[in-house]
């Protein structure tokens, strides 16, 4: 019996990368999981590779709150309760800050901060009306607490997910409802894919990564797993590191790869 037999997961951003490989895992331990994504295509893939019986899913823009709303309701809807959420839905962008376009900034903060936030919010009262408790783990990232050149909407953003998931529980343990966060450092995803495939960036990682490698999604589903276990009970707050020891040392220069400010140019 696995160690999430019985019970109903949400993953949000389940159609890929980090977000695909915690479906696979946590199906394996015995949970039934509802995928809400953008990518309807990735969720009919992760439901025909493991039955209609145990996947479930819908579209959903974590941006539009009534789109999440409904997510979580349909969730509960087809499965009957909500034990576990993981909130791994995110974009990026690149530019230096005094080049970087409101409209872009928006996107990148509403998908991986407000987004986050309208998750959390939905799938909280849903546990909290159930009764019982639950868990929710959001996906942060290293960028969290290391600052990196050309990101810095995704690293406000994701700093900003790291303080969300330490107010959110503080306020909800009452309930018995755990919140921790996993900042993530390279990951071999699609999401990245435009980045590493820049010639010398992957290794520049590998550089100043201790453990000399990137990680897998299926690295940071096991996190999740162990986070979403009753193993993790006295957990709560948290954004747990997994980056093979990068946060120890530095943040690649990406200007150097990927060019510098326009205005710095000629």
């Amino acid at each position: 019996m696995g160690v999430l037999e019985g019970r109903v997961a949400i993953i949000v951003g389940g159609a890929s990368g980090i977000g695909r490989a915690t479906v696979d895992r946590f199906v394996a331990e015995g949970a039934r999981v509802f995928v809400a994504d953008v990518n309807g295509e990735g969720i009919a893939r992760a439901i025909a590779a493991h039955g209609h019986n145990t996947v479930d899913g819908c579209e959903a823009d974590v941006r539009d709150e009534e789109a999440v709303r409904r997510a979580v309701e349909r969730c509960v809807r087809r499965f009957g309760k909500l034990d576990i959420a993981v909130n791994s839905a995110g974009t990026g962008a690149f530019a230096a800050v005094h080049e970087l376009a409101l409209a872009e900034w928006q996107r990148v903060v509403d998908v991986n901060l407000t987004g986050v936030f309208l998750c959390l919010k939905h799938e909280a009262a849903q546990m909290i009306r159930q009764g019982g408790g639950g868990v929710i783990v959001n996906i942060a990232s290293l960028n969290a607490r290391q600052p990196a050149e050309g990101l810095a909407a995704y690293c406000a953003a994701k700093a900003g997910v790291a303080m969300l998931t330490a107010t959110a529980a503080l306020e909800l343990g009452r309930h018995g409802i755990r919140v921790n966060a996993i900042g993530s450092g390279l990951v071999r995803t699609p999401l990245t894919e435009p980045l590493r495939a820049v010639p010398g960036v992957e290794d520049a990682f590998v550089a100043e990564t201790p453990l000399g490698f990137t990680g897998e999604p299926a690295d940071v589903a096991a996190l999740a797993l162990w986070m979403a276990s009753p193993e993790a009970r006295w957990l709560t707050g948290q954004t747990v590191y997994l980056d093979g020891g990068a946060s120890l040392r530095k943040y690649p220069r990406l200007f150097d790869f990927l060019g510098p400010p326009a205005s710095r140019e000629g």
